[in-house]
């Protein structure tokens, strides 16, 4: 079936139908509607490799995420989908398992699809991506970490004054000593920008530097709570336990309550983000709740500027984040 037998059935002209399905904005919402009704009913699928090529739109965009597995990358997809699906944009995703190797490698893929734009988590990268994207020439925007000199457009919250104002909460809250639990071999720049934050807190309130420990753990499994037996057979003057993530922090809330650690009076557990599973928890996990869907909605927003070749004044665009304050500390 071709783009013809459409329009003859609408009643409307080939242009129409091609720009009721490539450039929505062009047309009527009316208009649009009964094009593509009648293009359902006929069971049309336009070919978008050739639309491609005549028109050098793909009207996709590349997402890159680091895991599937955390609930929050969800949320700013959505943010995502809900600025760029109705200006006729579909999202293709990629997980790069916290690897620089492995985005490289997904950006590689998308520019050989001829994608219109690319978004990216975070801020730091392989030197070999940031030149393939800049010699690339597509709008691009990185996502979750604030960025104060972006390849291209960025969009995100500080991970460094996140990891500062939680560990000021924490020792403002009478806690001595402090310890951080990352995740071992991942190329992952916010949570060592955690770590960071709450290494200069201490050191403004002259406390004990934080002891980093990490885990082998999946970021999005949950498992790796047991550390926190670990962390106090080794360091017992250890009053409070920060997780890079919340998922990680709830499973070692599981694991003190299993093994007789009380939580918060002998050990205070604290994370960085917020799902509906750290409010349901007991105690209820304090953590660090950043604007994600908002992220998702802003950066969605952003490339669309860029895709149509709209003047940016901020490309570099700063959120906030929220310390809060639950039973676990």
């Amino acid at each position: 079936m071709k783009l013809e037998d459409v329009a003859e059935a609408a009643g409307v002209s080939t242009i129409t139908v091609s720009r009721c399905i490539s450039n929505p904005g062009r047309v009527s919402a009316r208009t649009r509607e009964h094009v593509l009704k009648i293009a359902e009913q006929m069971g049309y699928i336009p070919n978008r490799v050739a639309s491609s090529l005549a028109s050098s739109r793909s009207k996709v965009v590349g997402v890159v995420v680091p895991t599937l597995a955390n609930p929050i990358h969800g949320m700013v997809l959505q943010g995502v989908a809900d600025v760029l699906e109705p200006a006729g944009y579909q999202l293709l995703l990629g997980n790069s398992h916290f690897r620089a190797a492995n985005e490289l490698d997904l950006v590689r893929t998308f520019i050989g699809h001829r994608v219109d734009g690319i978004l990216l988590t975070g801020k730091d990268r392989a030197a070999e991506c940031a030149e393939l994207l800049m010699r690339a020439r597509i709008p691009m925007v990185e996502m979750f970490d604030y960025n104060p000199h972006p390849l291209d457009v960025s969009v995100g919250s500080s991970n460094f004054d996140a990891g500062a104002s939680l560990g000021r909460y924490l020792l403002m809250r009478g806690r001595k000593t402090l310890a951080f639990v990352g995740h071992t071999g991942l190329d992952d720049s916010r949570m060592m920008a955690r770590l960071e934050g709450m290494r200069f807190v201490c050191q403004e309130h002259e406390a004990t530097p934080p002891l980093h420990y990490e885990v082998t753990s999946d970021p999005g499994s949950g498992s790796g709570g047991e550390v926190v037996g670990s962390i106090l057979h080794e360091a017992p003057g250890v009053d409070a336990v920060v997780f890079a993530g919340h998922q990680l922090a709830v499973g070692a809330i599981r694991y003190a309550q299993d093994v007789g650690i009380e939580v918060p009076r002998r050990l205070a557990i604290a994370g960085f983000g917020d799902t509906p599973i750290a409010r349901w928890i007991t105690p209820s996990l304090t953590t660090v709740r950043f604007p994600v869907r908002e992220t998702g909605v802003e950066a969605g927003r952003l490339l669309l500027a860029r895709l149509r070749g709209e003047t940016i004044q901020n490309r570099s665009v700063r959120l906030g984040f929220e310390v809060l304050s639950r039973e676990s500390a």
